[in-house]
C-alpha cells in the first residue's frame, strides 16, 4: 500500500516540473521562458540541468540555465543596490530647495528685532552671508572721573536671504548689524 502511494505521488509531481522553452524571435534574439513560445514560432524544450562539458575540470563557470539564471538574478540585485547607493549620494550632494519667506512672516519682522526673533519667525534662511564688521559712529567713552576719549565699536554684519518660490515670488534680504535687524528688502523676481 505504501509503495502504491509513493508511486502515485511521484507520478503526480512529474508534470509539475517546469519546462524551459528556447526560441528565436523575429529580431534574431534567443529567448528562454517557462511558457510556450508565441504561436507560429518554432521552439524547443530545453533541460534546465543539462550540461555541456566545461572547458576544463577545474572551471567554476556554470553551464546550466538554472545556474545562469541564478547568477543573472544576483547581478540584478547588485545593480539595484549600486543604483540605490548612487541615488543616495546624488541626493546628499544636491542643494537644498529654497523655502522662501511668506508675506505674513515678512510683515512680522521689524527693524531692531533680534537675530533669534527673526529666525523664530522666518526660520533658517536659504542663503546666509557674513559680511564682516560695521563700524559705528565715533562716540565719547568715559574712562575715569577726569578722562574721556573717542571710541568706535565694531558690530558683526550678516545678511539673510530668502529665495523666491512658486507660491511667493519674492527675494527677501534681511541685513543684521550687531545681532539686530537693520535693513529689509523684498524684490519680486518672477
Amino acid at each position: 500500500m505504501r509503495f502504491l502511494l509513493l508511486c502515485a505521488l511521484l507520478a503526480a509531481s512529474a508534470p509539475a516540473a517546469a519546462q524551459i522553452y528556447r526560441w528565436t524571435d523575429s529580431q534574431g534574439r534567443v529567448n528562454f521562458s517557462n511558457t510556450a513560445p508565441p504561436p507560429g514560432v518554432q521552439g524547443t524544450v530545453v533541460d534546465a540541468n543539462a550540461k555541456e562539458g566545461p572547458p576544463s575540470p577545474e572551471s567554476t563557470e556554470c553551464y546550466t540555465i538554472r545556474c545562469q539564471g541564478e547568477r543573472l538574478e544576483e547581478r540584478e540585485r547588485k545593480r539595484e543596490a549600486e543604483n540605490a547607493k548612487a541615488m543616495a549620494e546624488r541626493a546628499a550632494v544636491e542643494p537644498k530647495r529654497a523655502r522662501g519667506l511668506e508675506f505674513r512672516k515678512y510683515i512680522s519682522i521689524t527693524r531692531g528685532m533680534s537675530e533669534g526673533e527673526v529666525l523664530g519667525i522666518a526660520g533658517e534662511p536659504d542663503l546666509k552671508a557674513d559680511q564682516g564688521i560695521a563700524i559705528t559712529a565715533p562716540m565719547t567713552v568715559q574712562i575715569n572721573k577726569n578722562f574721556s576719549t573717542a571710541a568706535r565699536a565694531g558690530l558683526v554684519m550678516k545678511t539673510y536671504t530668502y529665495l523666491p518660490i512658486p507660491g511667493d515670488p519674492y527675494t527677501t534680504t534681511i541685513t543684521l548689524v550687531g545681532g539686530r535687524v537693520s535693513e529689509m528688502e523684498r524684490i519680486r523676481k518672477f
